[in-house]
């Protein structure tokens, strides 16, 4: 219990403990609990999404509603991460000069750019998708990225001797993959197969990109699992709505 409430508390903005230090094992042993985290936020949305239906909520307001909503619940962690290596990513420098840049707290404009099309291709997915629909779609969304986030600590190499991230993935175990993938798998499947058949193609898309991020940096970063998970959120949004049509 004590490790799914280290993830949880990362991960989100819910506190159930007063700790201010964390030890490197403490983060590594919560690993195979983040498709739980990702459950709990799905499950928050789910239940947003069902009260902003219940009011006959305008779309597109429904839509902005369901954003701003998993921004207070989770924190800006990962679209810190996803902004910082959209920065790194596309300044097209050297590796190290990368790193550096997603390193750097200022904010430059190619992050605001991918920040911006990310955003507004949440807002296209949920405005299209039936409002019943996506409450199961942020459900089993936000599962399989949480899923697929233990894949990228697990089983790619750390391109930084510190940091977040660092702290997941140093004790991590391979083992740690498959408990993660097994929880993963049964809490998709009861929102149904065809959700499942979209977390496979999102995750084979999402594994192509962490290999292009990680030959690109020498390694993943803690910020690269944020534009992983933010990538993934919008790749399983588009191919659930073709999936659903």
């Amino acid at each position: 219990m004590r490790d799914f409430i280290t993830c949880l508390e990362f991960l989100t903005r819910l506190r159930f403990s007063n700790r201010t230090s964390w030890k490197d094992d403490d983060f590594s042993r919560s690993v195979p609990y983040f498709p739980l985290v990702g459950l709990v936020i799905g499950i928050f949305l789910c239940y947003v999404n069902h009260f902003l239906v219940y009011i006959d909520t305008p779309a597109f307001l429904r839509a902005a509603g369901l954003i701003l909503s998993e921004v207070l619940f989770t924190g800006e962690l990962i679209y810190d991460g996803f902004m910082d290596t959209a920065d790194g990513i596309f300044s097209a420098r050297s590796r190290e000069h990368m790193l550096e840049i997603m390193r750097d707290s200022h904010v430059g404009a190619n992050a605001v750019i991918a920040l911006v099309c990310m955003v507004l291709l949440k807002v296209a997915a949920y405005i299209s998708i039936n409002g019943g629909e996506l409450s199961r779609v942020l459900v089993a969304m936000s599962v399989a990225t949480r899923t697929f986030m233990v894949n990228y600590i697990v089983n790619f190499e750390y391109a930084r001797k510190t940091g977040i991230g660092h702290m997941f993935a140093r004790y991590s175990r391979p083992i740690y993959s498959y408990i993660a993938a097994v929880l993963g798998l049964i809490i998709i499947l009861t929102c149904g197969l065809t959700y499942l058949c979209a977390a496979v193609v999102t995750f084979v898309v999402c594994l192509g990109i962490a290999w292009y991020l990680s030959n690109k940096l020498g390694g993943l970063t803690g910020d690269t699992y944020g534009f992983l998970t933010e990538t993934g959120n919008v790749i399983y949004l588009i191919i659930a709505f073709y999936l659903l049509r």
